[in-house]
């Protein structure tokens, strides 16, 4: 039992590890991707920002859903914490989806508004 249990907990060192590699490489990714879109000319590039940042917010609790499934105790465990990401992620697509539909009327409003 001594062996399984030794196992479980270097395994669960292993993926903790590998997940940690991942999460830094996607900050990185996010960092790069961030300065492009702050230094771009693009008229969308407002959009394209809060898109990224709603992007990172959702990656971001797909790492922390990976941190907590490592340490399930069990599946049932492991299910519970899937339901509640679940749930949560419908909660945050929804708020994003308005934040972008609000975001894209006004974009569109003003390109039909008249000019002084």
């Amino acid at each position: 039992m001594a062996e399984i249990n030794a196992s479980v907990e270097g395994m669960r060192a292993s993926l903790t590890e590998a997940l940690e590699r991942v999460r830094k490489a996607n900050n990185e990714y996010f960092e790069l991707l961030e300065k492009g879109l702050n230094s771009s000319p693009l008229p969308i590039a407002n959009q394209a920002k809060e898109f990224c940042s709603f992007m990172r917010r959702n990656v971001t609790a797909t790492f922390d859903l990976g941190d907590r499934l490592i340490q399930a105790k069990d599946v049932q465990d492991a299910l519970k914490l899937q339901a509640d990401f679940f749930q949560e992620q419908m909660r945050a697509l929804t708020d994003q989806t308005r934040t972008m539909g609000e975001s894209a009327m006004k974009a569109a409003g003003s390109m039909f508004s008249p000019k002084s």
